[in-house]
């Protein structure tokens, strides 16, 4: 948790070797070196400052470059079409049936890229039409037809970002967005933070459920991904990690979403994981959540047609699948993991985020929780940023019986170390004592106490609904600060938290 000034509403106290791999099938010949084609830059005016929100798309005027030179040879073939959005290693792909003449420009107040497609149509299997993107000073990529014969694709950017530019690319098959003057791909997608110092992540284990690709760690994976253009196969380079002696075979069905995957051991360091599409899909990456224990890929047809669902299911990852939907007459916990997408929350040792912490632990808790029997609703499920608002509203619309809020702490004395839980209504405090009594013996770690204060989550619950904020532990402590990061420790506090909550609701 980070310190906010004082006076705002929301204010909280802060808290050597050689190459080795793996292949499904062993056919997918040895990774090739990256290349990324250099493009003209762009010349744009300066962009101006603006904390307007973004209009509709349908409202930008048609984009002029007096007049704009196409990027692609005159297309003759007929309409192109746009099948797929999906991000790069240098920027985005408007995956088309074809070569699409396309302009440039930028448009202040708000600022926004404004791509315009000419003689091109949205395909009626292009079912996810915007990108959260959070990186690069982008926070969104959309897409709409603009005209009948004009579709535009917008990127809203920061005031401080430079300009962009778009350009055609046989052997990707679609519309190459990126920034002007090309740039280089650790830049863009950032792998483990530079001062990250954290324990090396093992690949456990690849599953492939319907349409979607999930490959799952026993720490945190910093990864960067985007189409290789020599291969084919959409590329994901993930460090620090190491692959195991062995990884158990995903198991691809025939006729399935995904032809092949390749696991490389590139570097002590650094594993490099090829997925190569079947002919008809497209690899669409979800909000790009740097540092989760999961790496999920989701498949699309091109066509628009559903993928059956797996007649039976294969093993599960270590780390916790999405948290089931509470019945009715279900006693229901709602499970709230501090912070998320822009906001990291603390910054601790070794460059951790207290959002990424937050997240493993919740995930611990709701497992253990459902386990029991228990319904479970979680705020946040990824590495997205949610509002306090809404994340109180969510637990009133469930229903819940209790409110837990997790967080990890930080300090600029990085000697201070220890568990703080705090409350502010009265019909808080025995939940409030008694999960702090359960995490301190638990843990291990020091007791600093059950306090009272107006965070905002534990101000806003209704009355009868108990809440609590979990401080669990100083990020910037240089011995808790480890502990932290690895996965014993946070299992141990999810443990420690979901006992407390048990007790709690068997002696309410």
């Amino acid at each position: 948790m980070q310190f906010l000034p004082v006076g705002s509403p929301n204010a909280l106290p802060s808290s050597g070797g050689g190459s080795s791999s793996a292949s499904f099938p062993a056919s997918l010949l040895p990774l090739p070196p990256l290349s990324t084609p250099q493009l003209a830059p762009l010349t744009t005016p300066p962009p101006a400052t603006s904390s307007r929100p973004a209009p509709p798309l349908a409202s930008l005027p048609p984009a002029q470059l007096s007049p704009p030179a196409p990027l692609t040879p005159p297309f003759t073939g007929g309409q192109v079409q746009v099948q797929a959005l999906s991000t790069t290693s240098d920027g985005f792909l408007v995956r088309t049936t074809g070569p699409a003449n396309a302009t440039v420009r930028r448009v202040p107040d708000p600022d926004r890229i404004v791509v315009d497609l000419l003689n091109t149509t949205l395909s009626s299997a292009l079912t996810q039409r915007s990108l959260t993107v959070n990186q690069w000073g982008v926070s969104t990529l959309r897409a709409g037809q603009f005209e009948p014969t004009v579709a535009r694709v917008v990127l809203d950017v920061d005031s401080t970002v430079g300009d962009w530019e778009a350009r055609y690319d046989a052997q990707l098959g679609g519309l190459k967005i990126g920034p002007a003057g090309g740039s280089s791909q650790a830049s863009l997608i950032p792998d483990a933070p530079s001062n990250y110092s954290g324990p090396l992540a093992t690949i456990q284990a690849v599953q492939l459920l319907g349409d979607q690709l999930t490959i799952s760690g026993d720490g945190f994976l910093f990864y960067r991904s985007g189409w290789d253009p020599d291969s084919g196969a959409y590329r994901i380079t993930v460090r620090p990690a190491r692959l195991p002696n062995s990884l158990p075979d995903p198991g691809l069905p025939a006729n399935g979403p995904v032809d092949r995957i390749r696991f490389v051991q590139e570097t002590p360091e650094t594993v490099t994981i090829l997925v190569q599409p079947a002919e008809d899909f497209n690899v669409v990456e979800p909000n790009p959540g740097q540092g989760s224990r999961r790496i999920t890929l989701q498949l699309q047809s091109l066509d628009g047609s559903p993928l059956a669902s797996p007649a039976l299911s294969l093993p599960s990852l270590s780390s916790s699948p999405p948290p089931a939907q509470p019945v009715p007459g279900q006693v229901v916990v709602a499970i709230d993991p501090g912070h998320g997408g822009r906001d990291p929350g603390a910054i601790g040792v070794g460059g951790i985020q207290e959002k990424l912490v937050n997240m493993e632990i919740a995930r611990g808790v709701t497992q253990r929780l459902e386990a029991a029997g228990y319904g479970v609703i979680m705020t946040r499920t990824d590495d997205r940023e949610v509002l306090l608002q809404p994340r109180v509203d969510q637990a009133v619309q469930s229903n819940a019986t209790i409110f837990v809020s997790i967080h990890t702490n930080a300090l600029d004395r990085s000697g201070v170390r220890g568990i703080e839980t705090y409350y502010l209504k009265p019909d808080s405090e025995s939940l409030a004592t008694t999960l702090h009594q359960s995490i301190v013996a638990g843990s291990g770690a020091p007791d600093r106490e059950v306090r009272r204060a107006r965070f905002f989550v534990v101000r806003e619950t209704p009355v009868g609904m108990p809440s609590v904020l979990l401080e669990l532990g100083y990020l910037t402590n240089p011995e808790e600060g480890r502990l932290l990061a690895t996965s014993e420790y946070q299992d141990r506090l999810a443990q420690s938290i979901a006992d407390g909550i048990v007790t709690y609701l068997r002696n309410r």
